[in-house]
């Protein structure tokens, strides 16, 4: 059984995979650009090394307008089912949880409020406070430490492969959260690919492994 519980927020906790594609699609077809939903997927994380990628030039233009598009929607983001329960519960039972995220305090700090979870978290690490996100295992690493965890009693829980990239180049075990709807935005097999330790479709199945 693991100790040391870290959580991925978008597209783990929070349901903003839909939120994020449409705000990063509307810049790349205002300038002529038809990327593929799960290319778009991919570039979470990574948005800038995609925009080059794809040609873009005016890439800090783009950044902006998408962020300003997120924020208008992200106040209205729901959980996914069962997140909440499974969070009181593991924090119920003693467990030590660190949410994980590349997004901003700012993006995120109001949505922990707004669904009072942020007393479940000792520990937040956002993409504003390391210099490497994941898959580098930064943000990971910075987590454990500020825990006062091990690699070998800790999880990472988290639905796309910067989150199991960054699990395998800490040495830390992983659970890949791919509930049926994931499908438009991610390819199975490429995500099995990175070796998840586990697999679930079903946030509650979580409890059944930590």
């Amino acid at each position: 059984m693991k100790q040391f519980i870290l959580l991925d927020w978008d597209g783990n906790l929070a349901k903003t995979l839909d939120i994020w594609l449409n705000a990063c699609r509307a810049p790349l077809e205002k300038r002529g650009l038809s990327i593929e939903d799960e290319e778009i997927a991919a570039s979470f994380g990574a948005f800038t090394r995609y925009l080059e990628k794809w040609g873009v030039e005016d890439i800090d233009s783009v950044v902006e307008e998408a962020d300003e598009i997120a924020k208008k929607e992200l106040s209205n983001v729901e959980l996914y089912p069962d997140a909440l329960e499974v969070l009181e519960s593991l924090y119920d039972t003693g467990k030590k949880l660190a949410l994980i995220t590349t997004s901003t305090h700012e993006n995120v700090q109001h949505l922990l409020e707004k669904y009072n979870i942020s007393r479940f978290f000792h520990v937040i690490v956002a993409g504003d406070d390391v210099q490497n996100h994941k898959p580098h295992p930064e943000p990971l690493e910075k987590a454990l430490e500020e825990l006062g965890g091990t690699k070998q009693d800790a999880i990472m829980i988290g639905d796309s492969d910067k989150d199991l990239g960054a699990a395998n180049n800490a040495g830390i075990d992983s659970i890949l959260f791919y509930p049926p709807e994931h499908k438009k935005f991610y390819n199975l097999t490429k995500l099995e690919q990175h070796k998840p330790t586990y697999t679930v479709s079903d946030f509650r199945q979580i409890l059944k492994i930590v």
